[in-house]
């Protein structure tokens, strides 16, 4: 039995509005206050590594997050930066590619001690969480 891709929940998702007219500035404002700033690279490390939905998953189907890059095994996104929220959270700013399409996204990282819960606020605030592979 093949395992469900990290990948195939995370960037279907993003893809999903490719071609639709819904404005992004909207869903993106959501994640911005007014205190929040460039996030500072030792702020990101919590983000930094590879993940997955389910610990037993780590050997194969994994997310892999840089400062620059959110990978899965068989697409990615580049990250141009992140937003420190002021309130634990970054918002990252992605462009992920697809089949013959390329998407801005704004999702929000919130790094919970032993994984990241990922919020897609262009995509009606869906949620998912992932752990830290060992």
């Amino acid at each position: 039995m093949r395992l469900l891709p990290i990948f195939a929940l995370a960037l279907p998702l993003l893809l999903a509005g490719c071609g639709s007219n819904a404005p992004l500035a909207a869903a993106s404002s959501e994640a911005s206050s007014a205190s929040a700033a460039p996030a500072a690279d030792d702020a990101l490390a919590p983000l930094v590594g590879t993940w997955a939905l389910d610990v037993a998953q780590c050997g194969g189907q994994v997310l892999k997050i840089s400062k620059t890059r959110f990978d899965g095994p068989d697409s990615g996104c580049d990250i141009t930066g992140y937003t420190d929220n002021g309130d634990g959270t970054f918002t990252a700013a992605m462009s992920c590619s697809g089949t013959n399409e390329t998407v801005q996204m704004r999702p929000i990282f919130a790094p919970t001690g032993e994984g990241i819960d990922l919020t897609y606020v262009d995509r009606d605030n869906l949620k998912t969480t992932v752990l830290r592979c060992p």
